[in-house]
């Protein structure tokens, strides 16, 4: 009767099963790295969803109408301080693609960066040992409200006071941003650079690529969407903010002249 002997693998046929699971990884990468993406991002308008409910209540609590503008003399952004009783869950300031914070609110290395993390000795209304990576809209508020209402940066007639207003669903409130908030304006120009830096004016502070060409928001009605990079020209920022400016609308930016990063990104 024969005898079989036991046969181990040759050199060749365990290269060949090396390179085999090599390729089935360069396969599975791309679909892996996509799908960790898409988790953070459904993270992200999960937190915004709660964001919103916390807008709301503070409305509700307060006559239906918004806290303070943001003036010149008023040291802080007021919604940090006054929202800040209606929430102990600090995770939920960090978008989940940008959770690791500045080192000392220094220049940006990227959009995955949060800001902060402020002193804990910070005398301003809620800011002690602050950070995050959300942003308000600075023209959300109450002028009347406003600690000093003669240093209220435009028009008063400017600022969405409550949010019962026509067009609620298009007016930014509360987004990913790489600041506290921030004061766009028509005619900001796009940044260079995808981590929000490079360009004029305000608007570079929510025009950066967390989440493949959009950014999750809270709107002055307290839904949450996304809105794309170029989108962001197109929606209320304030009252008296052209959304057919130099970047949208008819005679608006030639596709040639957005930075190369955003080139290919959905149009508004």
């Amino acid at each position: 009767m024969g005898t079989e002997r036991n046969r181990a693998f040759t050199l060749i046929e365990l290269l060949v099963v090396i390179a085999i699971i090599a390729l089935l990884m360069a396969i599975l990468m791309p679909s892996l790295s996509r799908a960790r993406k898409q988790t953070r991002s459904v993270a992200c308008m999960s937190n915004l969803k709660h964001w919103g409910l916390i807008f709301k209540m503070y409305t509700d609590d307060n006559d239906h109408q918004f806290y303070g503008a943001w003036s010149t003399s008023q040291q802080g952004h007021v919604w940090i301080g006054a929202l800040r009783p209606y929430y102990k869950d600090k995770d939920i300031n960090f978008c989940p693609s940008a959770t690791k914070p500045n080192a000392d609110n220094g220049p940006r290395g990227s959009a995955f960066e949060a800001y902060g993390v402020f002193s804990e000795n910070d005398s301003r209304y809620g800011y002690a040992n602050l950070a995050g990576s959300y942003g308000i809209n600075d023209y959300v508020g109450n002028p009347a409200y406003a600690r000093n209402p003669a240093g209220v940066i435009g028009e008063h007639a400017w600022y969405w006071v409550a949010p019962d207003v026509r067009g609620a669903h298009r007016i930014p409130l509360f987004l990913d941003a790489t600041w506290l908030g921030g004061m766009p304006q028509h005619t900001d120009t796009p940044p260079i650079l995808e981590n929000g830096t490079g360009g004029s004016g305000m608007m570079q502070r929510y025009c950066i690529d967390r989440h493949n060409g959009l950014n999750n928001a809270v709107s002055v009605d307290f839904s949450v969407r996304k809105v794309g990079l170029k989108e962001l020209w197109t929606v209320k920022w304030h009252r008296q903010f052209d959304t057919a400016g130099p970047w949208t609308g008819a005679g608006g930016a030639r596709p040639d002249k957005w930075p190369e990063w955003m080139k290919n990104l959905k149009d508004y």
